[in-house]
């Protein structure tokens, strides 16, 4: 059951509403002032930073720990990437002196015969 409110309670309530109402009147008047509007530019300013500073200190997605997370996998992953590459290196190496020995072979198999019908 709601309890029926005293003629003082709904003035109290009324004038308290109508005080905050002045406030927000005079708040409002008072942005024009210069000194007042440089001191709301601060305000906003640091309130900015302080957000900022919260998101970075937090624990949600773009908090700094969350970005460190992510950016460790990262490098995890560059790091067995630069493992394999070098075992690869190793490898491609390898199949590259191969190759050359190959080349050189396969030269001097070209070259040899038409040397001898040269000097025959």
């Amino acid at each position: 059951m709601k309890k029926q409110r005293t003629p003082s309670e709904i003035i109290a309530e009324t004038e308290a509403r109508l005080e905050r109402l002045r406030l927000r009147q005079a708040a409002t008047e008072a942005k024009n002032d210069p000194a007042v509007a440089a001191l709301i530019a601060e305000r906003d300013r640091l309130t900015k930073q302080i957000n900022g500073t919260k998101k970075l200190l937090g624990t949600g997605p773009q908090s700094g720990e969350a970005r460190i997370d992510k950016h460790q996998i990262w490098i995890d992953q560059i790091s067995r990437q630069m493992v394999d590459a070098k075992s690869d290196l190793d490898n491609f190496e390898v199949d590259l002196h191969i190759i050359n020995e190959r080349i050189t072979a396969a030269i001097q198999g070209v070259v040899s015969p038409k040397n001898m019908s040269a000097e025959g």
